[in-house]
């Protein structure tokens, strides 16, 4: 994978533990992990559910894939998305990730498993909502059934016009997944290509 590739993958990693941290003013997203101070418990029992939080009704087991995220995402479904060459793994931060690439292209992929923000009482969509609410997030809005599972678009800003998808997948109700496509040419390009991505990611899940 050439080196912006992993370069911006290794960002996009990062930020999506650390949003609290990094501010708003960039444009790759992520999921803050709770402020300083705050206990996983306290920041799960803070507030109420949030209704506006769709449950997850069958939970998935992802503990298989926290050592490597990119088992989530086997070479032949990866090879479907257009994607030949093995993923790159980032599991140097909380939530384990994958990143693939395109030679001469700028096509990219990237999986972020957020069992990291599980830990710290900020998993599943329901984190998500609480960054928004928090300002941490500018952008939110509820994405298609994928699978079954609910999705949400999500993102420091909406970049899905300039052919950047950041897709959340959430497949237990304190674990969610990102699956996000860069680079494409349009929104549907892209947003189709990160719920394909979801997709493969949940079967190899319910396979396990």
């Amino acid at each position: 994978m050439p080196n912006v590739l992993r370069n911006r993958a290794a960002a996009v990693a990062l930020l999506f533990v650390s949003v609290a941290v990094a501010g708003c003013t960039g444009e790759t997203p992520g999921t803050p992990s709770p402020t300083p101070g705050t206990s996983a418990s306290s920041a799960s029992s803070a507030a109420p559910e949030d209704p506006n939080v769709p449950k997850v009704t069958n939970p998935l087991d992802a503990s298989a894939f926290v050592g490597d995220a990119c088992k989530l995402l086997p070479a032949a479904a990866a090879a479907e998305l257009g994607f030949t060459e093995p993923g790159a793994p980032k599991n140097d931060t909380n939530n384990p990730a994958c990143s693939w690439g395109i030679r001469g292209k700028a096509d990219s992929l990237q999986i972020i498993l957020g069992s990291g923000n599980r830990e710290k009482g900020m998993g599943g969509l329901a984190g998500l909502h609480k960054a928004k609410e928090a300002g941490q997030l500018k952008f939110l809005e509820p994405g298609p059934d994928v699978e079954g599972y609910p999705t949400v678009y999500y993102g420091l800003q909406d970049r899905r016009a300039r052919g950047n998808c950041d897709l959340s997948v959430g497949v237990a109700d304190d674990l969610a997944i990102s699956a996000q496509a860069e680079g494409y040419d349009n929104e549907q390009d892209s947003c189709g290509t990160a719920q394909k991505l979801a997709s493969a990611m949940i079967k190899t899940l319910k396979g396990a």
